[in-house]
């Protein structure tokens, strides 16, 4: 090993660090190496290497990342160390980075940063997918907000009347086009249509929402003068209203209701069971009545009328009809009310 008389130059450190082979894995590591090589506190420098196919030599790769602008927040990029340099030089002369606002496609400005302005992906308005609990909700946006160059959004929920703040990007996506989902599932396109978890929450075009797909196809034929012959009635194909053990029974269905953003409340209807269509029963076009949304295979379909309740305090959340399948209700059936002599009502149970 050379032994040198002197302790390194500067210089010498600064080559070494320069041209040093190694990557910088954490971010320890790359303000270590901003810090050898010049640059302000906090700057970091993340070096990959890659290797020459032919030769096999190492390629030394940085990206200079830095924080300036108003109360430095604003994020700061670059490719090689001259422009980073430069920059640098005018941190040091003015204590922070100062961008100008690049012309029309060009990302040129006084910092010489090669990272391109955040951009938002949604503005207010705008239609979104919420991820809540593993699954995607509608809901609208009714404001946005910049954080150190990040976008948090407040959104509203359709059909759940309830909001939610400092929403990241990372938990939205594109909606579903209200009108063309609306068209998917056979209405016209001044009807709208969104995802309500599983299931869909459908618009007339008077405001009207429904959450039955049925109840909402229903109004649909009448507004389009097919009236409300027997066959728009019983449906494609019809309810049976006998031959299962369900039908006639009450049922207790319990679900939340997102109040505000911190606070959910519980709310229970009770409901009866009117009509199913059995996994057996075939469409006009010998289609099956009904697919499981968790299997995709033909499956009973229960359709429940809730009791209506004016005076509750959620009364505009509250459901009116809804279908289920049989998984969704068989445990919520009100137990069978005792007879004056102790004994259980006896009903007779049609054999399938």
């Amino acid at each position: 090993m050379t032994v040198y008389p002197f302790p390194p130059t500067a210089a010498q450190l600064y080559c070494r660090a320069m041209f040093d082979p190694k990557p910088t894995t954490t971010e320890t590591s790359q303000k270590q190496l901003a810090y050898a090589l010049g640059y302000p506190m906090d700057w970091r420098v993340e070096r990959t290497i890659a290797y020459d196919e032919t030769s096999g030599k190492p390629i030394i790769r940085d990206r200079i990342h830095a924080l300036g602008g108003k109360k430095n927040k604003t994020k700061f990029m670059w490719f090689n160390h001259e422009a980073a340099q430069k920059a640098a030089a005018l941190f040091a002369e003015e204590g922070t980075l100062t961008p100008t606002t690049p012309p029309s496609n060009n990302n040129n400005n006084n910092t010489g940063s090669h990272l391109l302005p955040p951009a938002p992906l949604y503005a207010k308005g705008d239609v979104v997918q919420v991820s809540y609990e593993g699954k995607w909700w509608e809901a609208q946006i009714t404001k946005r907000k910049k954080k150190d160059d990040e976008f948090f959004y407040s959104v509203f929920y359709l059909g759940e009347d309830s909001t939610q703040d400092d929403i990241a990007e990372e938990d939205l996506r594109p909606s579903e086009d209200p009108g063309e989902l609306a068209v998917s599932l056979g209405f016209t396109n001044d009807w709208k249509a969104s995802r309500k978890g599983a299931r869909y929450i459908i618009t007339s075009p008077t405001g009207e929402q429904f959450t039955s797909k049925k109840a909402a196809m229903k109004v649909f034929n009448e507004l389009l003068g097919k009236g409300t012959s027997k066959d728009d009635d019983v449906g494609d194909p019809p309810w049976r209203t006998e031959g299962h053990a369900l039908i006639g029974k009450r049922i207790i269905w319990s679900f939340e209701h997102r109040a505000s953003a911190t606070r959910r409340i519980q709310i229970d209807q009770m409901g009866t069971v009117v009509g199913y269509i059995d996994a057996k029963d075939k469409d006009k076009n010998g289609n099956p009545g009904f697919l499981s949304e968790s299997t995709g295979e033909p499956a009973n379909l229960f359709h429940v009328i809730f009791e209506d309740q004016p005076s509750h305090p959620y009364a505009g959340v509250l459901l009116e009809t809804q279908d289920f399948e049989e998984y969704e209700i068989k445990d919520k059936v009100i137990p069978e009310d005792v007879g004056p002599t102790g004994e259980a009502s006896k009903k007779k149970k049609r054999k399938r």
